[in-house]
């Protein structure tokens, strides 16, 4: 009696250390859409701050930060544009690239507030071509998938570099529009003939 009894304990504790392996330390859900796509969207009120300001400090840090702009519609306030998040294998000496996280973001302004969605989340494989290099295999995986069998831990954290990576761009985003835009510079003196 005693034994079944420490049998069924030592399987209840088994199960339970299954479960708290299977999702990484820290690790949160990615935020899902009503489609069940991987979504993140904002709206930051900006007081104080006109469209047209908005829309150049948002135009300006995407230019900065290298995305391709594919809309750029100053009248509607409307800013579209990819990416793509580098994610890693971890190896013992050397991180080497698994592949990219591809994305959109759309940026909208308005007089005193502006929308932030990150969407259409996709990995794409890379692997070493025959100098060396990294290139894309043309396989890709939706971020939503959780299931990845054979690489499941490295699959996790790949999704937890996404979530970690867009927060990171968001809180840039969101300061590089509160930015003040830089003072026009000053006109350059006269020179007095007496000097």
């Amino acid at each position: 009696m005693r034994s079944d009894v420490a049998i069924r304990c030592r399987g209840l504790w088994a199960a339970g250390a299954l479960l708290l392996a299977s999702r990484p330390a820290g690790a949160q859900a990615l935020p899902l859409d009503a489609q069940g796509k991987v979504s993140f969207y904002y709206v930051v009120a900006a007081d104080s701050l006109a469209a047209g300001a908005l829309y150049g400090h948002a135009k300006g840090w995407l230019r900065q930060r290298g995305y391709a702009l594919t809309t750029a519609d100053s009248a509607a306030g409307r800013l579209v544009a990819t990416n793509a998040l580098a994610v890693y294998d971890r190896g013992y000496l050397s991180k080497k690239l698994h592949g990219k996280v591809r994305y959109q973001l759309a940026v909208d302004v308005k007089e005193g507030r502006y929308r932030l969605q990150f969407s259409g989340f996709v990995f794409e494989y890379y692997q070493e071509d025959h100098a060396y290099h990294f290139v894309p295999t043309g396989k890709t995986k939706p971020l939503e998938d959780t299931q990845a069998p054979g690489w499941q831990k490295l699959w996790q954290s790949h999704r937890q570099d996404a979530l970690l990576g867009i927060n990171g761009l968001v809180a840039e985003l969101k300061a590089a529009m509160r930015a003040a835009p830089a003072p026009p510079p000053a006109p350059p003196a006269a020179r007095a003939a007496d000097w």
